[in-house]
């Protein structure tokens, strides 16, 4: 998916507003919002690294760190330890990124396999605690709510 210079301010402007309230996500709905704008986020950062442009791949990147990290508190709410962890291992997955693509000179090698880490994280967390498809929605499990 290319993200157009319009769709990525109307991402960045999804985060902001996720985030404007009180910088951490405790209900379903700010959830379901969290995770379209990582999930949009992630998908800049694709598109990015797939042009080379590291440099450019941060900001996005910096945006969907900071919305999955806010969205901890739904977790502890929910009483789900492992969700809690996995959530950390994505986030430090996100961090190690931004590691690679900071550095003086950018290894494409170490990206690609940062991104294959970050995307194994987020990959895990879903195939637990998320369900529905494309059609009907993606969502929280009944269970984690």
């Amino acid at each position: 998916m290319k993200l157009q210079p319009a769709a990525w301010a109307a991402v960045c402007a999804a985060g902001i507003a996720t985030l404007g309230a009180a910088q951490k996500v405790v209900g379903p709905e700010e959830f379901d919002r969290a995770m379209k704008t990582i999930g949009a986020s992630i998908d800049a950062v694709d598109e990015a690294v797939a042009a080379s442009s590291f440099a450019p791949a941060k900001t996005p990147l910096a945006l969907a760190r900071q919305v999955l990290a806010s969205t901890r508190p739904v977790w502890e709410t929910a009483g789900e330890p492992d969700a809690v962890r996995m959530t950390r291992e994505a986030v430090a997955a996100l961090d190690a990124l931004d590691k690679v693509l900071s550095a003086n000179t950018v290894d494409a090698a170490a990206v690609a396999a940062s991104v294959r880490d970050v995307k194994r994280a987020c990959d895990a967390c879903h195939e637990i605690h998320r369900e529905g498809d494309e059609e009907t929605g993606y969502r929280m499990k009944t269970a984690a709510r």
